[in-house]
Order: C-alpha cells, then sequence, then structure tokens
C-alpha cells in the first residue's frame, strides 16, 4: 500500500466551480538539479498548468517552479491532457474552434505543445502555413467567434478523451459526438474519423438489460448508451473502445472490424479501460442497484392522502399521465400555486460495487479451458467441436463436479475416451453411497474384460476406453423377459464366447498394457470383495445405505486385509471379525490364532465364542473343525494361476507384521491347527489375559469354553484359575495375586489362603463353597489327596484352636445329611489327631464336643481299621477324663500331655507329685474331704490311663504330700495313711468293708524321716514354726526307731546349744562335726558349770 508524501493544496475557488478540478497530472524526469526527484505538472480545467518541484528522498518537500496558461488558445478551458515522452510533447485537448485557416488537428481542439527547458517552458507546435494563417485572421474573427460562442456552444463538439499508441506514433481521441478520430504523431495528421453511427456496432443493447425490469428501463434511453465512454490501445494497429452501454470491443484502427468476433464483451454502463500489457488489460466497471420499493416502504412510514410519488414512477407512466403532469408544471410555473405543485420526490438509495477485470488474449485451447473452468460446458463442447479439441477434459470435469451415480456415469464418465483416466477414476474415486461405489467398480470392471484385453494385445484400442460387446458381464434387464430357453440359450452362447476370448490370450506374452489391465482388474474386483464385505459388516445393503462412510471405505478397501481384521479385533468388533474370516479366510484363517490374540484381555472370550477353535471326533481321532468358508463371487479370469503369477509374480507376506512384536504367535502360523497347538493356544492366552489384565473371569472363561469345544488338557490350568479366581473374587484375599504364584504354592497353601479370611459366622458356608470344591479338584487331579489336605488343614487349626474344627466335626456327624467329612473312619483320624495337636489345655470342652461327634462303636460300615479306631477313641475318653481331672484340680494339662506320658512312669509319677504338691500349696488350705478326693481322683488316673504306676506309688506320693504341706492338721491326715509302728495293720474301711490302705512301716519311717529333715533344715531357729512340723512328723511313729530318735535328739540339741547362746542354723547343725560344736559351747562359758553331762549327752 502507497503512503502519502506530500499535500499541495489547491487554488482557491468558490463552491460550485469545478473549473479548478485537476484535468491531467504528468510526472517529468528533472536533471537540473539532484535535489529534486521529479517535476511534476498539474493541469486544470481551466487550462492552468502549474509545475512543481518535488523531493521523495529523506528531505519530503515541494516547490513550485513556474506556471503557464493554456486560456489564450482555450478560451473555454481544456478536457485532457496527455504527455508523450518521445517527442516531449504536451497533447491538449479541448473544444473545436469554428476559426478558419487552422489545421484539422486544431479545428477538432487538439494542439501539441513542446517542453521547454526555459521560459516561456512551452510552445505550440505548428506548421508554416498555420502560422501564416493564423496571424491574418487573429483579430476581429476572433473577438466575434467569443462574442457569440454562447448562442451555438450547445452545438459546439471538441476532445474529450485521448491516448497514445505503444510505439507513440498515432492518437486516438473520442469527441463529444461520440466521434473517433486517429491522428499520427507529431505531425497531427488525421488517419481516420468515424463518426458515431459510422462505427459498427454503436447501437447494440446488453442483452441481460431485458431480463432485469430495473435495467429494461434503460432501453427506453438506448440512444443515450450508444456513444463511446473510453479509449485505449491493444497493440499499434488496434484500439479497445468503451461505450456507455457497456459493450467493450478490441477493433482495427483501420477498418474499426471488432477483434473478438461477432458479439462485443459486456460490461456495466461506462466502464473505464487501460492500454494493453503482457497479453491483456483491466477494466473498471461500477454495478449501480435500486434498493427495491418494497424495502424503502418498509423503512419509512409514508402518509398515503400525502400524494407523494416516488422518482421511479415517472417511467411507469402512462402518456395520458405525463401530459397532465406537465401541464401542472406549466401552471405552477405560471401561477406558482401550491395545488400545481409537483409532488415532491424521495430520494434514491442506490449501491455501487466497483469491479475490476482483466481481459487477456488467448488461444484457442486456453478458451476451452477457461470455458470448462466458468462451467460453460456447452460452448466449451462447440470449441472442442470447431477446433477439433479433446472433448474428454468437459466430460472429465462434469464427472469431476458432479456425484457419482447411475446418471453421472451415463452421462460423463461412460463419454471419456481415455482408459488410463477412467481406470484411475473407478480405482481412486470413493463415492459418498454404496449403490453408487458399487455401480463405479462394475463400470470398471467392464471395461477390463477380455474384450479390452484382447483389443490391447491386437493394438485395436488407442487407449480407449472399450466396453464388453455381445459379452457383458452382467445380464441386461431386458433378458428377464425373455423366455427360459432363450436365457439359457444366451448364456450359452456367452459362456462359449468368452471361453474362446480366453482360450486366444496368451498369459505368458503379455504386453505392459495388458498387465497393467490386469492389474487393474484384480484391484478393481479386490475392491468389489471389500465392499461387498462392508455392507455385511454394516447389516446388509439396506442399513449400509444408512450407516455406509466414504471416507472409511477408502482406509478399509485399500488396508491390509490381515490389519483390518487385527483392528476389529483390537476393537471388539466380534461381527466384522466373523465378515471377514467368512469371505477372506484364504488370508486370513492361517493367522486365526493371532488374530484372536489380539482381543483386547479385558473383552470376556464368550463374546467372541464362536470365532474360537472347536474340536470334535472324527473316526475315533480327535480334529479341528475347519472354518465354513464363503465367497462372494465364483473366482474371475485374472484371479486364476496362470494370470495371477504373470501380472503379480510376487506376493506379499501381509500378515508378517503380526509376528514381529509378538514372535511367540508364529508357532500358530498354519492352516492347518493340531488339537495339541490348539490346546497350546488355549493354555498360554489364558495365562496372557491373567497376566496382563489380572482378569481371572475372562481367563477362566476362555478355557472353559475350551473345554465346552472339546480342547483337551485344560483340566488343570481350569482348576487353578477357579481357585484364583475364588480367592480373588470371593473370599477377599489378595487381590494382586498371580496365577503363577497360586501355581508354584502348594496345595496346603492354597486352601489356607481360601479359608483365611472367613468369619466365624460364615465359616461353614465358605467351607461348603470353596473348601469343599477345592478338594474335590484335587481329588479328581490325585485321588486320596482331598482327605490328606483336609486333615492338614484341620490339624494346623486345631494347634491354635479347636473352635473352628469343631465346626466342620459337627457338620460331619453321621446324621448330617451333607458332611463336610463323609468317611466315618476320616473322621475319627482327623477328629484325634486334631485332638491331640491341639497345644492349648484350655479347650477341653471343645474336645468333648468333638467327641461327641464321632460315630458311635456298631453304627455305619465298618472297614479294617473301623474297630481300632474305635478304640482310640475310647482311649480318647480315658484321657479327656484325666484332662478333665487335672482341670479340676488346678494343673491344666494338654490333652496331648496326658498321652504322651501315659506310658512314661518317671513322668507320670512327677505329674503325681505336681498335683499333690500344686494342691498343698493352695491357701487357704484345703479340707481333709478335699484331699481325700484328690486321693481318689488320683487313683482314677492311674486305673484309666496312668497303668504304668501301681497304687502304692500314689499312696506314698499322696502322703508325701501331705506331710510336706506345712500343716499339722495335714501331718495328722497323713499318719492315719501310714503304719506308724511295726506291730500296726491296715484298718477295715467304713464304706465296703475292705481294708483301708496304708504305706509300709519301712516306707512310712522313710516317709516321715525325709519330710522330718526337709522341716529341720528349713528353720531358721529352734522356735520355727517349721521345727514344730519336723517333731510332728518324727512323732508319727509311735516306736520311735533309732533313725526317728536321731532326729527328735537332734532338735533337743539344739535347745542346749541355745542355752550355752550358740546361735546357728538348724541345717548348719547337721553340716558340722559335734566335737566343733562341743568346742564352740566350752568358749561360751565365762565360769565353770557342771554340763559336761548335757555335752556329752547328746
Amino acid at each position: 500500500m502507497g503512503s502519502e508524501l506530500l499535500v499541495i493544496s489547491p487554488t482557491a475557488s468558490f463552491p460550485g466551480d469545478l473549473s479548478y478540478a485537476i484535468a491531467g497530472l504528468i510526472f517529468l524526469e528533472y536533471r537540473a538539479s539532484a535535489q529534486w526527484s521529479a517535476e511534476l505538472l498539474v493541469i486544470n480545467y481551466r487550462g492552468e498548468l502549474r509545475s512543481y518541484l518535488v523531493s521523495v528522498g529523506t528531505n519530503q518537500s515541494f516547490q513550485e517552479s513556474h506556471s503557464f496558461s493554456f486560456s489564450s488558445h482555450y478560451a473555454h478551458g481544456i478536457t485532457t491532457v496527455i504527455y508523450h515522452p518521445g517527442h516531449r510533447l504536451l497533447l491538449v485537448g479541448g473544444c473545436e474552434t469554428d476559426e478558419d485557416g487552422v489545421s484539422k488537428a486544431t479545428g477538432c481542439g487538439i494542439s501539441a505543445w513542446r517542453v521547454l527547458s526555459g521560459s516561456p517552458h512551452y510552445k505550440q507546435v505548428t506548421s508554416y502555413e498555420d502560422d501564416v494563417r493564423t496571424g491574418q485572421r487573429r483579430g476581429l474573427l476572433r473577438i466575434m467567434n467569443l462574442r457569440f460562442y454562447s448562442k451555438r456552444g450547445t452545438e459546439q463538439d471538441g476532445v474529450f478523451k485521448m491516448n497514445l499508441s505503444p510505439d507513440g506514433a498515432l492518437l486516438a481521441a473520442i469527441h463529444f459526438s461520440g466521434k473517433l478520430t486517429i491522428w499520427s504523431i507529431p505531425s497531427l495528421r488525421q488517419q481516420g474519423e468515424w463518426d458515431q453511427t459510422d462505427q459498427p456496432g454503436y447501437d447494440e443493447i446488453n442483452p441481460d438489460w431485458r431480463l432485469s425490469s430495473e435495467k429494461r428501463k434503460k432501453i427506453k434511453d438506448k440512444e443515450s448508451y450508444y456513444p463511446l465512454i473510453d479509449v485505449n490501445w491493444w497493440a499499434d494497429n488496434s484500439v479497445i473502445l468503451a461505450r456507455c452501454s457497456g459493450a467493450l470491443t478490441v477493433s482495427s484502427v483501420k477498418t474499426l472490424r471488432n477483434l473478438l468476433g461477432k458479439s462485443c464483451e459486456w460490461f456495466e454502463s461506462s466502464p473505464q479501460v487501460t492500454s494493453a500489457h503482457d497479453g491483456g488489460f483491466l477494466s473498471l466497471e461500477c454495478e449501480i442497484k435500486l434498493v427495491p420499493k418494497r424495502l424503502r416502504l418498509e423503512n419509512r412510514l409514508v402518509d398515503e392522502d400525502e400524494g407523494e410519488d416516488d422518482s421511479d414512477s415517472d417511467d411507469e407512466t402512462s402518456a395520458k399521465d405525463r401530459y397532465f403532469s406537465y401541464l401542472k408544471q406549466g401552471l405552477y410555473f405560471v401561477t406558482e400555486m401550491e395545488r400545481f405543485a409537483p409532488p415532491r420526490k424521495r430520494p434514491r438509495t442506490i449501491t455501487k460495487n466497483f469491479r475490476l477485470v482483466s481481459l487477456r488474449s488467448t488461444t484457442p485451447e486456453e478458451l476451452y479451458q477457461r470455458k470448462i473452468d466458468n462451467e460453460e460446458y456447452g460452448e466449451a463442447l462447440s470449441l472442442a467441436q470447431t477446433y477439433g479439441l479433446d472433448s474428454d477434459l468437459v466430460y472429465q470435469r462434469q464427472w469431476r463436479k458432479s456425484a457419482v451415480n447411475v446418471a453421472s456415469i451415463q452421462d460423463y464418465l461412460s463419454k471419456i475416451k481415455k482408459r488410463a483416466w477412467v481406470l484411475h477414476e473407478c480405482l481412486e474415486r470413493v463415492p459418498e453411497n454404496v449403490d453408487a461405489a458399487k455401480k463405479l467398480l462394475q463400470y470398471g470392471l467392464k471395461g477390463t474384460d477380455l474384450e479390452a484385453l484382447v483389443a490391447i494385445g491386437k493394438g485395436e484400442d488407442g487407449g480407449r476406453f472399450i466396453l464388453p460387446g455381445e459379452v457383458d458381464i452382467e445380464i441386461p434387464y431386458e433378458d428377464f423377459l425373455l423366455p427360459d430357453e432363450e436365457m439359457d440359450t444366451k448364456k450359452e452362447k456367452e459362456a462359449r464366447k468368452r471361453q474362446e476370448l480366453l482360450l486366444s490370450v496368451n498369459f505368458s506374452k503379455l504386453t505392459l498394457e495388458q498387465k497393467e489391465l490386469c492389474r487393474s482388474r484384480l484391484k478393481l474386483l479386490t475392491y468389489l470383495d471389500r465392499l461387498e464385505t462392508y455392507e455385511e459388516i454394516l447389516g446388509g445393503p439396506h442399513a449400509a445405505e444408512q450407516h455406509y462412510d466414504g471416507e472409511f471405505f477408502k482406509k478399509f478397501r485399500n488396508q491390509n486385509i490381515v490389519l483390518s481384521a487385527r483392528t476389529y479385533a483390537r476393537e471388539s468388533n466380534v461381527r466384522a471379525l466373523e465378515i471377514l474370516f467368512t469371505f477372506h479366510g484364504s488370508s486370513l484363517l492361517p493367522h486365526r490364532q493371532a488374530i484372536l490374540s489380539n482381543f483386547p484381555e479385558t473383552t470376556s472370550p464368550h463374546e467372541y465364542a464362536f470365532l474360537l477353535p472347536e474340536a470334535c471326533y472324527k473316526q475315533g481321532i480327535l480334529k479341528i473343525l475347519p472354518w465354513n468358508e464363503q465367497k462372494h463371487r465364483e473366482e474371475d479370469w485374472c484371479e486364476k494361476a496362470e494370470c495371477r503369477m504373470i501380472v503379480e509374480p510376487t506376493s506379499q507376506d501381509e500378515g508378517e507384521f503380526l509376528y514381529e512384536t509378538q514372535p511367540e504367535l508364529l508357532k500358530y502360523r498354519t492352516t492347518d491347527l493340531s488339537v495339541d497347538l490348539v490346546t497350546d493356544w488355549y493354555l498360554s492366552r489364558a495365562q496372557e489375559i491373567e497376566k496382563y489384565a489380572m482378569q481371572v473371569d475372562c481367563a477362566l472363561s476362555l478355557v472353559r469354553l475350551g473345554m465346552e469345544r472339546s480342547i483337551p488338557g485344560l483340566q488343570m490350568l481350569c482348576d487353578n484359575l477357579i481357585t484364583l479366581e475364588t480367592i480373588v473374587y470371593e473370599t477377599d484375599g489378595d487381590r494382586t495375586l498371580t496365577l503363577k504364584e497360586l501355581v508354584e504354592m502348594k496345595d496346603i497353601e492354597k486352601l489356607r489362603l481360601l479359608m483365611k479370611n472367613s468369619s466365624d459366622e460364615r465359616y461353614v458356608k465358605n467351607v461348603y463353597q470353596w473348601m469343599i470344591p477345592f478338594l474335590h479338584r484335587c481329588e479328581n487331579q490325585s485321588p486320596g489327596l482331598a482327605n490328606s489336605l483336609c486333615k492338614e488343614y484341620l490339624v494346623t487349626l486345631a494347634k491354635a484352636d479347636l473352635t473352628l474344627p469343631l465346626k466342620i466335626f459337627q457338620n460331619s456327624k453321621p446324621a448330617c445329611q451333607q458332611k463336610i467329612i463323609p468317611d466315618q473312619d476320616q473322621l475319627m483320624i482327623t477328629a484325634l489327631e486334631c485332638i491331640y495337636s491341639c497345644e492349648r489345655d484350655d479347650q477341653l470342652s471343645l474336645c468333648y464336643d468333638i467327641l461327641e461327634c464321632l460315630p458311635q462303636r456298631g453304627y455305619g460300615p465298618e472297614t479294617d481299621k473301623t474297630n481300632s479306631l474305635h478304640d482310640e477313641v475310647d482311649e480318647l475318653e480315658q484321657i479327656l477324663s484325666v484332662s478333665e481331672l487335672l482341670e479340676k484340680h488346678g494343673l491344666q494339662k494338654p490333652v496331648s500331655f496326658v498321652k504322651d506320658t501315659k506310658d512314661n512312669a518317671e513322668e507320670a509319677r512327677k505329674l503325681m507329685i505336681r498335683l499333690t504338691r500344686h494342691t498343698g500349696r493352695k491357701k487357704p488350705s484345703v479340707s481333709e474331704t478335699h484331699w481325700k478326693e484328690l486321693l481318689q481322683d488320683m487313683l482314677d488316673m492311674q486305673q484309666k490311663v496312668y497303668t504304668c504306676l501301681d497304687s502304692d506309688t500314689c499312696y506314698e506320693i499322696f502322703t508325701e504330700s501331705l506331710l510336706c504341706s506345712s500343716s499339722i492338721d495335714n501331718i495328722h491326715l497323713a499318719g492315719q495313711m501310714m503304719h506308724c509302728s511295726i506291730w500296726s495293720v491296715d484298718l477295715p474301711s467304713s464304706s465296703k468293708g475292705k481294708p483301708q490302705y496304708r504305706v509300709s512301716y519301712a516306707k512310712s519311717v522313710e516317709l516321715v524321716l525325709a519330710a522330718g529333715r526337709e522341716y529341720f533344715n528349713s528353720s531358721k531357729s529352734l522356735t520355727d514354726s517349721c521345727m514344730d512340723l519336723a517333731r510332728c512328723c518324727l512323732q508319727l511313729i509311735v516306736d520311735c526307731p533309732s533313725a526317728i530318735q536321731e532326729e527328735l535328739d537332734l532338735i533337743r540339741a539344739l535347745g542346749y546349744l541355745e542355752e550355752f547362746g550358740v546361735r546357728i542354723l538348724p541345717l548348719q547343725v547337721c553340716m558340722t562335726e559335734g566335737l566343733l560344736l562341743i568346742e564352740c559351747c566350752m568358749s561360751k562359758l565365762k565360769v565353770p558349770f557342771p554340763t559336761s553331762r548335757q555335752l556329752t549327752g547328746t
């Protein structure tokens, strides 16, 4: 865009005076000073010229140089001025003159002025004859002409537009009267003159005016549109003429013949044109439109009584109305009465659209192409016919512009002769509806059939698109109207003809064009197959009409079919994949397992269950059932091996990409799946689903579907997946547990994990739901495993607590209908081991509850082990009774302790001692009755379990405990349990008449001595209570044997020592020799005292 450099203010003038308007602006080269860039001449219509020196460099400025006036030669001003740089001439145009003796140019109002370097700066160029005639007649005639000009000014002609030819040799001028003149330069000799009526086509009217009611009004005043409005040069010998009507011609300067042809080019009224440049010129037109009356009436309120009329109504009134209108105007002019005043006219509302149009010279080929670009197809076809141009271009453009359907194929595509172009369209263009797509492919197949192949081989095609003649791929509609016999005959003829054509082709010697035709046919057949497949995927022909997507089909038909199958698998589009397997099985079924492996691991296998391999027995052999393949059509001649091997010698491996990232799937690539291979796929795929998606249910569903389809070798994986599913989904177990981790576990660990989070309230229910099915699965895999797992699990539980095992035993009673442990022998074995394994001593009641769950002897079937097991149960009952006695007396022991010690005499003896000593240490001391009960319980324990001990030992332990109980009463009770003299005998029992058992005399002495010594040794002094207990124990033996007497003497000796003042522990007395004690006593004596008897008496 330009920018403003200078502003030169105009000469002052009064309003409405347009004579100061600029008639011409001319830049001249200025060389007198480097300060100024150029010289600018400004000429107005008054004929005044001003020269300005302008600078456009760093210092933008201007300076007036000089002025000049042409008014002495053009009294009424000038109309146009141009500059001729070659001759340095200013060519000035104005009104014509009636002066006699002037040159033709001067008379017409044209003069030439040479530009001078100094004053007067401009000099008119004239001939010698002009100068003489001008000098003779410059006086009175000039004054008269000026005086009478006003009377004839309206009729005076003149020049208002001039332009130089490209070579500067000719000048074209337009006159007010519409006349056109041509002048030579610089002589200004006239070369041609044409009045308006002599100009060819001056009275032509734009035909579009008749089509518009608004422009139709212009025809009434068409004479005003005849004159020329602008002129310029196309070449040195032709001018561009523009008229007020909008007609534009390029005419010869000699004859004014229209070089554009018979008709002119039409523009809006009064266009302006430029000179030709680079084979073209520009035209500026202005389209003027009036706003319709209806819109104007809507935009302003009009009172109907005002009688105002629209300015357009003048053109629509009749002759009578115009007569009365003129009459009213005359009366108003004479009387000035308002009643005769003409109606006020509302201002017009117009819009102007300016357009700059380029017109260029062209060849028939270029014009032909332009007509096609402008969609003027009829004229384009006429040009093609006239000049012998290729009409295919028209039909190609119409084909490209139109939608594909049967009509467009018939109207446009069928008229195109170039085979390569037609086949390209059939192969590359994808219509927007399914029917059109099918028709287009079928049309392409017609042109690639055997007729075209044979014609190309003979060189008779000429590159044309050849359609079948007698042999057509499709049966015409008329054929259905023929009788059946005639139709059969025609089909036989067609088949024979096709076979003859096929035999005439030597596929081993096909030309390049023939091979290309075959390739195109193969691709068309592929596209047609893909289209029919796409129809099936969409749900059939009817659904395809509604849901067909041209963009998708364009991608789908060219896509690797294996890639399409993988894409559908990844999208879980089972229906589409089934159709692909069915109609494209030869390409896809070798990769069936690899494609199925691309289903998302989160997709349930039940959704694509019918795609999974299935096996069945045939003649006693298990085999994989083949897929039921179908074909859209019969095999075409170009698809046979003899043709395909020549046309496409190397075929691409479409499924290779499947195995690039997953090479482990390569082993499944085969057309003949074996049972072992399918089994391996089911196993690996199920493990992949569990590994990558943690979807145990999906993996299990796949394995179960495989088993339903008679695939062997899946049971173990199925069992593990069921176990994993139960742990993950039902037991609230570890949700991150994987199949690999589960497989590495032992069966007992799996069972514990199953029951780990089971609550006490739901334990039995969960046993039935989880544990029993798991045990059954284990039993199926390894017979006998279920019993060992159940026993091991319960025994492990029993070590810490018998609560849960009890629940299981309670639901395994003989009276239960659905037993957890149905086998009685196994029930007794498990129960016994659970009770004996319990390490707690506070669950004796639970042991009895478990015992009650066991079957009675003689109930149910018996085995070799049954009797021995019942014996063990009976023994358990005795052991439990012993444990109960121990618990009764505060000495709780696990049941296993009793069982383990029942045959160990030493352990049994220790148990009895702990039992009696524990009773003896109770505070407050127990009663004699309690002691007797304890004795009876000890004897019961000895009789029931601890048979390794004899009853005497029990009595001795009991008596010893009484003696050592630190109780005088208990010591006296112990005396009743012993023979206290050598002559004593057993007393009869008060209850049964049997003699009451007593400890033997020898053992009694031994027990008394042991108890007395224990008390003596534990005493602190003679006055200690333990010393009394020792004395009491020793005094139980009434015959006082020497051993007893020695102990009593020792006690008395302690009294003597105290009398002598010897303070010593009783235990030390036992450990010190007698002489040492005597010495100690003697040393304590201060005066002699007759004590020798005392000292020696002991």
